[in-house]
């Protein structure tokens, strides 16, 4: 095994896409034939539009094949005692596949997005964990802020 970590590029888009359908199966189940044509139609376009901007996909591979992926979103904020330049990023996606995991790879990947955060003067990160992926934020220094989060879809 031979793991890379790399920022993903336009020609990765279709890859994107198919790691998001990945990770979203694996969290919310069996996707309705609504859910994946909406998703289908708004991944590439999505992917192509903020790529380069606020938008940036890290990939792990394996000889050439990807095998986990993190995507992270930046978000400029008025400023806040827990992020005093405004500047933030959210992590999404954060997906290894089955075969590869428990070896390290997404906390390699995230120390390489953590760093870059850094160096482009992010401040503050957010995500929302699951019960897989718990740990690996905790050792990286992430602290559990309660369960706060809520939506209202529309």
């Amino acid at each position: 095994m031979s793991i890379t970590i790399r920022t993903a590029t336009k020609k990765d888009i279709e890859t994107l896409v198919k790691f998001r359908f990945m990770y979203m199966t694996d969290v919310e189940g069996e996707l309705s034939e609504k859910q994946v044509n909406a998703l289908n139609s708004q991944l590439p376009d999505y992917f192509a539009t903020h790529m380069d901007k606020d938008f940036t996909a890290y990939l792990a591979e394996d000889n050439g094949k990807a095998v986990s992926v993190i995507f992270m979103v930046r978000l400029e904020k008025p400023a806040s005692v827990h992020f005093l330049s405004g500047s933030t990023c959210y992590l999404m996606n954060v997906y290894t596949v089955s075969t590869y995991r428990r070896l390290g790879i997404a906390s390699q990947i995230l120390d390489r997005l953590i760093s870059d955060a850094k160096s482009e003067g992010i401040t503050c990160i957010d995500l929302s964990a699951t019960e897989m992926g718990k740990h690996v934020y905790l050792k990286k220094g992430f602290i559990e802020r309660g369960n706060t989060e809520m939506r209202m879809e529309l």
